[in-house]
């Protein structure tokens, strides 16, 4: 059993972290696609989640695929997943302001629709990425080791590292006015390995993916479309320490967060066992 886990954990890493690197190829070969919206991007995207149903297919396995939504019991904790990011985001803008590194731009009635319809568009996304990491991945992860720090570092890295070519290649060149595509890399890497330990916490507490889901549609609808649409403008100093993305305070927020729900799941199961 451990080793057919562990054959199965080789051969998804390495088909993820390879899907993003033929795409670059496969983009290189068909030109003239529109940029940041690529047939290579779609196959660095759905390859890992088509890698995932065909391991379970041909092990008949269905164990920890997080499918059900689990509302009952867990209502909490879809809120929870629902209101991390926002939460973040204004305690980070709010500080920003107190220390004038932030400057407020075309705030109007019409970014609350716009919100909701990229929240629409990326929690279909997110289902494809987020039943390969926390549906497929991670149960994977606990079932050859029952290290919390081996299943957040292994999982957080091979996820951070699957993004790679897209901050590399895929993502337009308008997202790297203030840093480079090689800085982004090393930031992306230690950023969401922080994030990773909230995501995996949460699937963990609800045994479930899609508050997960709806977790990350949050953060692409909320504080990254607020940063990339030019909705907050920070100074230099300000985007270090206080961006609700990528900033130093929020990166330690969603660390804490993350450990905080850590130490909750470990004192449910311990209820749970007695």
């Amino acid at each position: 059993m451990v080793m057919k886990t562990k054959r199965n954990l080789i051969i998804f890493i390495a088909v993820a972290l390879a899907s993003g690197w033929l795409g670059v190829l496969l983009d290189m070969v068909l030109s003239e696609q529109p940029e940041g919206n690529s047939l290579g991007m779609l196959l660095w995207l759905v390859t890992p989640i088509l890698t995932a149903v065909v391991l379970r297919i041909i092990d008949r396995d269905g164990k920890g695929i997080g499918l059900k939504p689990n509302l009952k019991g867990n209502g909490k904790w879809y809120g929870v997943s629902l209101l991390i990011y926002p939460v973040v985001t204004i305690i980070t803008v709010c500080l920003a302001m107190v220390f004038g590194s932030v400057e407020l731009s075309g705030f109007t009635a019409a970014l609350l629709p716009m919100m909701a319809a990229a929240f629409l568009i990326e929690a279909v996304k997110n289902i494809f990425e987020e039943f390969a990491w926390r549906g497929y991945l991670t149960p994977k992860l606990m079932e050859y080791t029952k290290n919390d720090w081996c299943i957040n570092a292994v999982s957080g890295l091979v996820w951070a590292l699957w993004h790679v070519p897209y901050y590399l290649i895929f993502l337009p060149d308008r997202y790297f006015t203030s840093m480079s595509r090689g800085t982004m890399v090393l930031m992306g890497i230690l950023i969401m390995s922080c994030w990773n330990i909230m995501f995996v916490e949460i699937y963990r507490l609800t045994k479930s993916v899609w508050p997960v889901v709806l977790m990350h549609a949050v953060e692409d609808a909320v504080p990254t479309l607020l940063v990339t649409e030019g909705y907050l403008i920070f100074t230099k100093s300000g985007d270090t320490f206080f961006s609700p993305t990528d900033g130093v305070i929020a990166t330690v927020l969603f660390l804490g967060i993350g450990l905080l729900l850590r130490l909750i799941r470990i004192k449910k199961e311990r209820a749970e066992a007695k």
